[in-house]
């Protein structure tokens, strides 16, 4: 099976996206701890250790921004 290429986004990029206003789902997978100190708003915190566990948190119906 051949896997589809995931697109990169700059930090202005996606910056530039979530200013148009484009609906996107933003996931963040540092730390809770570091979460807490600061993230961009309306973020899910999923940190990459418990991925595999929560994934089916994740939005489906619109594109995600995982930083």
């Amino acid at each position: 099976m051949e896997m589809a290429e995931i697109p990169r986004l700059t930090a202005e990029e996606a910056k530039g996206r979530l200013d148009r206003g484009d609906n996107l789902a933003l996931v963040d997978v540092r730390k809770e701890s570091v979460y807490v100190r600061g993230h961009i708003p309306g973020a899910l915190c999923l940190p990459i250790t418990e991925i595999e566990e929560r994934y089916r948190e994740l939005s489906v119906d619109k594109p995600l921004i995982i930083y």
